[in-house]
């Protein structure tokens, strides 16, 4: 019984759920806990928030808790299910983990200070999962943090592409440049790839922005002339790409004269390129 009351704190379990048994394998150098709950107990609809009567149980699953005592450690239940009059059969919302998720709640707040401090190979090492759940607990962890910001349309916006991997391939980004924050991505930086964005907003969301900073890239300066009114008069072309645009057209004028010059036996442009 120590060690089902034990796993009952480890988890955090409070009624009506508890603890019925829990299993050690040592060679595997793993723990298995069950979790059920209470007789009577009811449910609420995830939907709604209706509380109904149990229906029945959906079958067994398990999710990856926090090691104890390095020892990899998993919960297991049967997760109940209501019949809601509005919405049917649902199951309900489970105090350990989010809905659809393959870890606690506990397992994935430490797996995301790990993938914040490292790469996420080094933090596939560390947590002793795969590529595919460190990015399923990224996932989750940037729709979580949509949900806490809102709806929000940045009225200062910057647009700019990003090379994710060798052989051209890019992602569009489109960011608050007032709060420094990604607001959306997409695949590839083609006008498709911005008129994404442009088509989530309403009319008069797109009418509110002022200004959007991007380079010369001809894809994006057509998708806000679609979606912008008076899209020309809001594009600003960043600085970097200005002035290197002004350099080159400095440095073709200082060619054709330094050609032009030392047709002439004069040598007063040599070396002034810098």
């Amino acid at each position: 019984m120590r060690d089902v009351e034990l796993y009952r704190h480890v988890l955090g379990l409070e009624s009506p759920w508890t603890v019925a048994r829990v299993d050690l394998t040592v060679k595997e150098q793993r723990v298995d806990v069950w979790a059920e709950h209470k007789d009577g107990h009811r449910g609420a609809c995830p939907e709604c928030g209706t509380e109904l009567p149990l229906y029945d149980h959906a079958e067994e699953r398990a999710w990856r808790h926090l090691d104890t005592c390095q020892v990899l450690t998993s919960l297991h239940a049967r997760p109940p299910r209501v019949q809601c009059p509005a919405h049917g059969v649902r199951q309900v919302r489970l105090p350990w983990a989010e809905p659809h998720a393959r870890f606690t709640a506990l397992f994935e707040r430490l797996a995301i200070d790990v993938l914040k401090e490292s790469a996420v190979r080094g933090a596939t090492r560390i947590l002793r999962i795969s590529w595919d759940d460190a990015w399923h607990v990224i996932e989750r962890a940037v729709a979580r943090g949509q949900r806490a910001k809102g709806s929000r349309v940045p009225t200062l916006m910057g647009v700019d592409e990003k090379a994710i991997a060798k052989g051209h391939r890019y992602l569009t980004l489109v960011g608050d440049l007032q709060a420094g924050t990604v607001e959306y991505l997409s695949d590839d930086r083609n006008q498709d790839s911005l008129d994404g964005y442009f088509e989530t907003l309403t009319a008069a969301q797109r009418a509110a922005i002022r200004a959007i900073a991007m380079d010369m890239w001809e894809p994006y300066i057509q998708s806000v002339l679609t979606h912008v009114p008076d899209g020309a008069t809001q594009i600003v072309f960043d600085r970097y790409h200005i002035m290197t645009h002004r350099g080159k057209a400095v440095d073709d004028v200082r060619k054709r004269e330094h050609r032009a010059l030392q047709a002439e036996g004069d040598d007063t442009l040599t070396g002034s390129k810098y």
